[in-house]
């Protein structure tokens, strides 16, 4: 048995190495907005991870060598906004979490570098319960979607932002190699009858610590749950999609407010308040049994990415192929 379950995580992992992605269309309610690039920052990544102490760099706000993209994008409270996977790609197929985060540009977005406070304005969990091999693909919100996507809270304040997507890929998060896909827009809300600052903040680099219990998490045991939230808690208001065990379906919830950061994520059969995450937590205790052999450390061969060629593989070195499926509007 022993055997059978670490024959069956090294070749989940092969078939993995090469779904590498990141992000440069915007969508504004499903439809794309501009070309690429055009509210998104372009970075010289290309599609490949973050992963390690890179997450300890200021890089890491909005990738490598990200610079302002041309224009700014004007949104309102309840808007649908998106993040569409670049060179080609049409779905995430990595196991984990998606987190959105903002912060305020007060000298507008296009001058926005990203070092003062950040806000958790989305995520998205397990949206399918089963057993611990759903775990590793298809439970997961995000799994198969093209797009890093959340509905606007109407308790963000009128304002320039930049406002970063992010999935985490935790694969091989059990040998410290989670993978960091992100990238940033340029947004501004319009509308809002909100005052206050949201909280709680954080900084970027700093959301995360290497030794976190969330992005050390092992895919390969018998865990059906993921119990520890990565970052911050999401704001009042802000989006919560899905839950730590996926009992509670494909749902978006409004976040009812900030809670202890020390507390694990609820598993709840019957809701989708997930409670706040354990951050910054120097030890991964998690049980599950780790797969042996090599890890996602290599790079993808010419251009392949999800599974083939890209349609950009002529014109780019970077890219991956993938499947798509839309998601429901926010649900309060």
């Amino acid at each position: 048995m022993k055997t059978t379950v670490t024959l069956s995580a090294l070749l989940g992992l092969a078939g993995l190495t090469s779904a590498h992605y990141t992000f440069d269309k915007l969508l504004v309610n499903d439809v794309k907005q501009g070309g690429d690039n055009t509210y998104i920052r372009k970075h010289t990544r290309g599609y490949m991870p973050t992963k390690g102490t890179e997450i300890l760099e200021e890089d890491f706000r909005c990738n490598t060598n990200a610079q302002p993209a041309p224009q700014v994008m004007t949104v309102k409270p309840g808007d649908k906004i998106g993040f569409q996977q670049a060179f080609g790609a049409n779905g995430i197929e990595h196991p984990g979490p998606t987190q959105v985060y903002m912060t305020a540009a007060k000298n507008g977005a296009k001058n926005e570098d990203g070092s003062g406070d950040w806000f958790k304005v989305a995520q998205s969990l397990i949206c399918k319960a089963g057993n611990a091999e759903s775990l590793r693909n298809y439970a997961w919100c995000s799994w198969k979607e093209n797009n890093v996507n959340f509905v606007m809270p109407e308790s963000v304040p009128d304002g320039e932002y930049l406002v970063r997507a992010e999935h985490i890929a935790l694969h091989g998060a059990h040998a410290g190699q989670a993978e960091f896909y992100y990238a940033c827009a340029q947004i501004k809300v319009e509308g809002s009858k909100a005052t206050a600052a949201p909280s709680p903040t954080t900084k970027i680099p700093g959301v995360y610590a290497v030794k976190d219990k969330a992005i050390n998490f092992s895919l390969w045991g018998s865990s059906t749950s993921y119990p520890e939230i990565p970052g911050i808690p999401v704001m009042a208001g802000g989006e919560i999609r899905g839950s730590a065990d996926g009992k509670s379906g494909d749902k978006r919830v409004a976040a009812p407010g900030a809670s202890d950061s020390s507390t694990k994520a609820a598993a709840p059969a019957t809701n989708n308040n997930a409670a706040a995450p354990s951050n910054n937590n120097n030890n991964n205790n998690n049980n599950n049994a780790a797969p042996s052999g090599n890890n996602d450390n290599n790079k993808p061969a010419g251009n392949k990415g999800f599974g083939g060629e890209t349609k950009a593989a002529a014109a780019s070195a970077n890219g991956p192929s993938c499947k798509s499926r839309r998601s429901k509007r926010f649900e309060s």
